[in-house]
């Protein structure tokens, strides 16, 4: 088993809460594979679809994908015919456009049309979501969820689960990863 995550828009391998769950996952003896994504420049589903592709998933890998990258590993699985152990998804959105207008602009590439298509990429899928998430609104997180019958997690005051909302460790998520 290995751990794949996948960040979102403006962040890279030292955001946030990254570096600690790599330290912690590999204390458990798993391997943490966090492929430097290009954001926001030459950011794409296709440019990032390049990077995944020199990535060998397997049956009893987990997925982590927060924010943009939720909906980039589902459609990626979904799309390559992927199957693993467990999709983990973070503060995830399909179709949705906030507040943030250049952010929306560069997410409208990986959306899918339906994502209900895709609940079959992983034997577990687990959205994490929270109750003051300031970018996603609670109906475009719930309905991800819910079009995905994913199992729903809400934290309270968890914010974007970024480093302004205190999240420089993840504790609920290494638990999660771990099950």
């Amino acid at each position: 088993m290995k751990a794949i995550i996948f960040y979102g828009t403006e962040c890279d391998i030292k955001t946030a809460w990254i570096p600690w769950i790599s330290k912690e996952l590999s204390k458990n003896d798993i391997d943490c594979i966090v492929p430097r994504l290009p954001t926001p420049t030459n950011q794409s589903y296709k440019s990032w679809s390049e990077i995944a592709n020199n990535i060998e998933f397997c049956d009893d890998d987990v997925v982590v994908g927060w924010s943009t990258g939720g909906i980039f590993s589902l459609r990626y699985l979904f799309e390559h015919k992927i199957i693993v152990k467990k999709l983990i998804l973070i503060s995830s959105f399909n179709n949705y456009v906030g507040n943030v207008p250049y952010v929306d602009n560069i997410n409208k590439d990986f959306f899918m049309k339906d994502e209900s298509v895709a609940s079959n990429v992983a034997k577990e899928i687990v959205c994490i979501k929270s109750d003051n998430d300031p970018f996603i609104t609670q109906g475009a997180l719930n309905s991800f969820a819910k079009n995905l019958s994913a199992k729903l997690v809400s934290i309270k005051n968890g914010g974007h689960f970024n480093k302004s909302s205190g999240y420089e460790s993840f504790p609920f998520l290494l638990k999660e990863i771990l099950k």
